[in-house]
């Protein structure tokens, strides 16, 4: 992606002078810019989520005492990954 927008500068650049590709030019690079923010959101929400289901995970595993902990309980624990999830999954197909 970076050396997308690095391309795209230098198309600016060189249009600087013609002013319906260089409005062609600014556009994508807009476009550029809102595609790149949309997939870091999007993997800042699937890490989160990640780093969260790992805590639970080990949690859950290292645990000394003998727990029971129902379903209900576990949906309550699994819901923020999952909204997490969800959200990182909608901003990642809203780019592509």
């Amino acid at each position: 992606m970076q050396r997308l927008h690095e391309q795209i500068k230098q198309l600016r650049i060189v249009t600087a002078g013609q002013d319906e590709i260089y409005a062609l030019v600014k556009l994508m690079e807009q476009r550029y810019l809102q595609a790149d923010e949309g997939l870091t959101q999007g993997i800042v929400h699937v890490h989160a989520a990640n780093q969260s289901l790992h805590a639970l995970m080990a949690l859950l595993q290292d645990s000394q005492e003998d727990k029971h902990v129902n379903c209900q309980q576990m949906a309550a624990l699994l819901e923020p990954i999952r909204q997490e999830l969800q959200a990182g999954f909608e901003q990642i197909s809203d780019v592509i």
